[in-house]
């Protein structure tokens, strides 16, 4: 039977950075209805998922920055990983020279250098407005402690950038294209799959109690844990041919577990 229902938000159970469908909304409280745990795992930080949970008028886990930040039902820190000092400012500055509009996450603020007209224009996607700092060169990996940096623009020339950085560190973070105009950068081992393995070593949870979604790369380590594990049709192929089913919508994947009697 499955104990933990866990999904992504952006283009998954949050479609178009603003709504959530009247049919997941009900799915969700389905899962709830039957003891199963909802489990939010997003790029996203957190407390924009517990904006999500408002909406949802339920509880649950949050895995928050592709893993960086994982929290318990109850709210308790179970993991935190940021960036150290040194390759805070030495990412920091490779990515200045490539002249690309970027944003800095730290555990409780998304930060941009300079909150142009594009960023002003990118701001309607989070539920927090950003917060400007002018101290970048001096205060990266001092005051501003950074646990995501965030590449952004069209699909091509982010993913050339990724490319690039990928290659320049690695084995010192990981990179993923969590939306076709974004590429998150974060500590080396971090993932949603790690992130969702620590949380269920303290609910004692094994990965075929759980059910997975998502639409994204950076949800692929999410999909090699369980059999039942989701793509949303509109993912890049590359991603859907590692999840076992491909569904249109989240409530159609919370169907198919009630229909094979997984719900209990």
């Amino acid at each position: 039977m499955i104990k933990l229902f866990a999904t992504d938000l952006d283009g998954t159970l949050f479609r178009n950075y603003s709504t959530i469908l009247e049919e997941d909304k009900r799915a969700m409280h389905m899962l709830h209805d039957h003891q199963i745990t909802l489990t939010i795992a997003t790029g996203r930080s957190d407390n924009e998922i517990q904006e999500i949970f408002k909406l949802l008028n339920l509880n649950g886990n949050r895995i928050s920055q592709n893993g960086s930040f994982v929290h318990n039902a109850d709210g308790e820190l179970l993991h935190e990983q940021t960036f150290s000092p040194e390759l805070s400012q030495t990412l920091y500055r490779e990515i200045e020279k490539h002249g690309i509009n970027y944003l800095v996450s730290t555990k409780d603020h998304i930060m941009t250098k300079d909150k142009n007209d594009f960023f002003k224009k990118y701001e309607d996607v989070f539920f927090f407005p950003l917060v400007e700092s002018q101290a970048f060169d001096t205060e990266i990996g001092k005051t501003i402690i950074p646990s995501k940096f965030m590449i952004v623009g069209e699909t091509p020339e982010v993913s050339a950038v990724q490319a690039e950085l990928a290659k320049q560190y690695e084995g010192a973070m990981e990179s993923y294209l969590s939306d076709p105009s974004c590429v998150d950068l974060v500590p080396k081992g971090i993932s949603k799959g790690t992130a969702l393995d620590r949380l269920l070593k303290t609910i004692d949870t094994a990965p075929e109690e759980i059910a997975v979604i998502g639409d994204s790369f950076n949800d692929i380590s999410m999909f090699q844990m369980t059999p039942h594990s989701y793509a949303m049709a509109s993912a890049h192929p590359d991603v859907k041919k590692h999840a076992n089913y491909v569904v249109e919508h989240v409530h159609e994947a919370v169907a198919d577990l009630k229909t094979k009697g997984l719900l209990g």
